[in-house]
Formats: C-alpha cells, structure tokens, sequence
C-alpha cells in the first residue's frame, strides 16, 4: 500500500529528489522550494517538513494504529486453533492405547452419552437408553469402544454390560402382561375344583391423569422385562404380545406352566378410591392356600426378591406383600407365582411416572434383580 501511494505522490508532484539537482534555476521560489511547507508544530520552530514525508507520516499513522487490533485477533484465532490441534491430537492418543478383542455383545445398563473418543471432553455422537445392544470390540482406561452405525465410539465400561445367550439349562421365566384389550365378563371357578368363580380377565384400570389403559402399560412394561431378562442370559416366554387377545386368568396359568418356566410372573398396576395411595406391591398365596399351598414358601420368596428390587431400582414406595388366596391366576398356577403391582394408577403422579418409558425400564430391571436375586439364593 505504502509503494502504491509513494508511486501516486511522484505522479503528481513529480520526482522531489531531483527537483534540486535538475533545475538549480529556479531559485528561491522554484520548484524545491514549493515542495517545502512550514509546519511548526511537526519539529519546533522552522522545522520544515516535505510534501512526501507527510504523506508517509500519515500512511505509516494509520497503519500502525490498525495494526494491534488485526495482530490480537490473530492471535487469539491462532491459540484456539492450536488447543483444538492439542485436544484432536490428545484424544487420537486415547484412541490408539485401545487393542483389538474379540467382539462380544454387551448392553447398556442406563441411559448414557456414545462419545466419539474415550474421554469426557470428547463430543457426544448420540444418546442411547438403558439395554441398547452394542458390539464391544476394544477396552482400555474405563472405556469400551463400540460399533455403531458403521463407526467406531466409545462408552464408559461402567454402563455395560456382556450379553449373555441363553444356553441349555438356563432358567426359563414366563411373563403375564395383565388384562387385554378386551374384557371378558363370563366365569370361571377361582381355583381347580372350587365352587366360587369370577370373570375370566378384566379390562384392568386406567389412568386417571394419562388415560393410559392398564393393558397397554402392562405390555409395554413386559417387553422391557422381557429384553432386560434376555440380556442377562434368561430365557423368557410371553404369555401374551398383543392387546387382541382373550385368555383366561386360569389359561394363562397353565400356558406359563406349558412353556416348561421356572416360575411366573404376572405384571399388573393398582387402583383405588384414595387418590393419594402410592407405591408398589406385590401378591402371593397365603400358607393355607387350598390350591397351591406347596408354592407358598417359594411364591413368597420370589415376591419379596421382587419388591426389593423394584423399589429399590425405582425409588417408589414399598407398600407391601399381599398374601390371598382370592386371585384366580395364583390359585391356577403350577409353579412359584407373583402378581406384580408396579404402582397406583389412580394417583396422578405415580400414573405420569408410570408412562414414562425410562421409568418403565427402571421398573423392567427392578423387577429383573428380584429375579436374579430369586435364583441366587
């Protein structure tokens, strides 16, 4: 810039160094001399001051005044460049201590962050609930490195775990979504041989802030169980996977009994009048059952194994273990049997807690530790 402006000056004043030496004629008042121009205040008194020695002052004023500002925002785009460069370099170095295994199936055991490299810096690629399925193929410093989507991620070990296939002679568990979509008002005896009958299935509550019907939450819960059991190396019959069906409280006892489970689950939620009731429970036969009172000691066992999971996974209320011998699809069972009362429908924030699928899940693995705790013992 500074060589364009000096070539325009010499354009127009014509070339002051020679002006002197070419036309020494000019005398006082010729061309040298008007080149000249008295500025006291640039040098103190009688200091003169050339024509192109104040363009260049002024040039070189403004570029020096805009200078700063160009050089600190350079500056400052090349340190954020260079911690960027830092940071891809650290987390490519994270990357490289993994090595190759043998990929396994491993499932997560809570809602968590699938990150683009091992470190709590790095970006987050997506998020994936709890019993998402992943091949595991490397592990190094708390981390696991995934495939997904054609890629490779990383998770943090602690949220995993291995998928274990069911193999012969695993435990086979039958799962009863209670209720169906449609209700079914004919009878049948409460128990083998008794005189006392009731509907074959009922069409279950609803709930009162969702509208959500119990048969709907109680299938939607089941294939969580189900998938959650799956994953920790369970075997799992469903009893039903539809809402249009019709089975019979006594029929879904002896299809439990028929697909060989070890013992029967049957997932259910609570009504009331009391709006403020809460909190879970589950139900069993009393010792004195006229029909399955050899199942007592082990039904009451998966019941208790059961609650203490589910509340301690959901953090709700642990109401209590209800033993009667009034519940048609424990008096037709043939082996260990509970009925699961996941929380009260009826009470509005346990019933928006209730169509919430995280909680859902919550519930899923609850009711899964009671089982693994069942078989532990």
């Amino acid at each position: 810039m500074l060589a364009v402006v000096l070539c325009l000056c010499m354009a127009v004043f014509g070339c002051i160094g020679c002006g002197g030496s070419e036309h020494p004629s000019d005398g006082p008042e010729g061309g040298q001399e008007n080149a000249r121009i008295q500025n006291a205040s640039a040098g103190g008194e009688g200091r003169q001051v050339y024509a192109m020695e104040k363009v260049e002052a002024t040039i070189l004023k403004d570029e020096i005044s805009a200078y700063p500002l160009a050089a600190a925002g350079q500056d400052t785009q090349n340190a954020g460049e260079q911690q960027k460069r830092k940071k891809e370099m650290e987390l490519e170095v994270l990357k490289a201590a993994f090595e190759d295994m043998e990929a396994v199936e491993v499932y997560t055991t809570a809602t968590v962050k699938v990150r683009t490299a091992p470190s709590l810096e790095a970006d987050v690629y997506t998020l994936v609930k709890k019993g998402t399925v992943f091949q595991k193929n490397g592990e190094a410093d708390g981390w696991s490195r995934v495939l997904t989507d054609g890629g490779e991620y990383y998770i943090k070990s602690d949220y995993l775990r291995e998928k274990r296939k069911p193999t012969e002679g695993s435990h086979l568990i039958a799962i009863d979504a209670g209720h169906q979509n449609k209700a079914n008002t004919e009878k049948e005896p409460v128990g083998p041989g008794a005189g006392e009958t009731k509907m074959k299935v009922t069409g279950g509550t609803r709930g009162v802030a969702t509208g959500l019907y119990e048969y709907e939450l109680t299938l939607a819960v089941s294939e969580k169980l189900r998938t959650e059991l799956e994953n920790r190396g369970y075997q799992v019959y469903m009893v039903r996977e539809s809402h249009d069906v019709n089975i019979s409280n006594s029929e879904r006892a002896q299809m439990a009994y028929d697909s060989g489970a070890e013992i029967f689950v049957r997932i259910h939620a609570n009504g009331s009048e009391n709006s403020k009731a809460n909190g879970a429970m589950t139900i069993c036969p009393t010792p004195q059952n006229p029909y399955v009172a050899d199942l007592y000691a082990d039904s009451q066992r998966l019941s208790e194994k059961v609650l203490d999971g589910l509340t301690a996974s959901t953090g709700c209320r642990k109401e209590r273990i209800w033993e009667t011998d009034t519940m048609s699809g424990i008096n037709w069972s043939k082996i260990p049997v509970t009925i699961v009362e996941m929380g009260y429908m009826s009470n509005p924030e346990e019933d928006k807690k209730m169509a919430q699928e995280d909680y859902q899940q919550l519930i899923a693995a609850g009711i899964a530790d009671g089982i693994d705790a069942y078989f532990s013992d």
